[in-house]
């Protein structure tokens, strides 16, 4: 069977002396695994446009459980996001998440766009990468279908208050005067980082990255938004604890 789609390279892997396995995230298809024969040679026709994080093209040909990338193109290389190993990290970390939440085999939805746009703000250095971070992971868990309710306080039904408490474990929030249990898992968040974390699940796409914080907000918006995401994950990634050791 023939496929012909656009994606993301999420991740390259070593197959054989010269062959790489691709993991794609695709407008059609969801995440797809592809070999690329012979693209670990910087003379094969594929060598580029299979490299991680590039956006392309792909022409394919499936054979049992797998793909084998028969041509392609690129349109977006990121190679800005080589210039900073912070950056690199986290757009890393934001295609691991995509494999986790993207399910295979279907249409990806908002998925592609979204890792897209966040891989540019990245390469270009737009925006401060952990706001990118935030948000795009944000966004992400909700498309999947772990959306928190963010819209008033879960006690007195508040939607303002100077400080609101986030709780990653149920992804509801509290008013500071309604407060949080002794034994419950909570993140502080002035009104600029509950006003970013509404910002990320209810925007425009579009405008996803539109916005601006102080780095006390942002550090509040960080934490909460990936408190989040190891919460309904239950478990840590691999480039996540790498990016920790960058920060």
């Amino acid at each position: 069977m023939h496929l012909t789609v656009s994606g993301i390279v999420l991740r390259v892997r070593q197959s054989g002396d010269n062959d790489r396995l691709c993991t794609i995230l695709t407008d059609t298809h969801g995440v797809i695994h592809a070999y690329a024969k012979g693209a670990r040679s910087m003379k094969n026709k594929n060598t580029t446009a299979t490299a991680q994080f590039v956006y392309g093209h792909f022409e394919l040909f499936r054979r049992k459980e797998f793909y084998t990338i028969d041509e392609s193109s690129y349109e977006d290389l990121f190679t800005g996001l080589r210039e900073d190993i912070v950056r690199l990290s986290i757009a890393q970390y934001l295609c691991q998440l995509a494999m986790e939440l993207v399910p295979d085999e279907q249409p990806a939805g908002d998925f592609l766009p979204l890792l897209r746009a966040a891989l540019y703000y990245l390469s270009e250095n737009a925006r401060p990468p952990l706001l990118v971070k935030a948000a795009a992971e944000l966004r992400m868990l909700s498309m999947a279908g772990y959306m928190p309710d963010l819209v008033m306080c879960a006690g007195c039904g508040a939607y303002e208050h100077d400080v609101m408490y986030f709780l990653p474990s149920t992804g509801q929030i509290r008013c500071g005067q309604c407060g949080v249990g002794g034994g419950e898992s909570s993140f502080r968040l002035g009104r600029g980082a509950m006003t970013a974390m509404r910002h990320a699940i209810y925007a425009e796409q579009k405008k996803l990255f539109a916005f601006t914080l102080s780095e006390e907000s942002l550090q509040q918006f960080s934490k909460a938004s990936e408190a989040f995401v190891l919460a309904k994950l239950e478990r840590n990634l691999t480039t996540l604890a790498f990016l920790h050791t960058m920060l």
